[in-house]
């Protein structure tokens, strides 16, 4: 099985659009309990703007690394 280091960038952006379409089918379960909640929407839409090739690889995990940081300081 290959690990995602081992994905060439253009199946990377290929997963992210599956990954967004599976998201997409559950959003409206997650809206109904946090509907003032727009992180997984943002998520979403940021997962689609990196399959479209958008957005870079490394910008993103430098972004996620952030985020994750602030969240748990909650």
């Amino acid at each position: 099985m290959l690990s995602p280091q081992s994905l060439s960038e253009s199946d990377r952006r290929l997963v992210a659009a599956w990954a967004a379409d599976c998201a997409d089918r559950v959003l409206p379960l997650f809206e109904r309990e946090a509907p003032g909640d727009d992180r997984p929407r943002d998520a979403i839409a940021r997962a689609r703007a990196y399959a479209r090739g958008e957005l870079d690889s490394a910008g993103e995990i430098r972004r996620r690394f952030v985020a994750g940081r602030a969240a748990a300081s909650v």
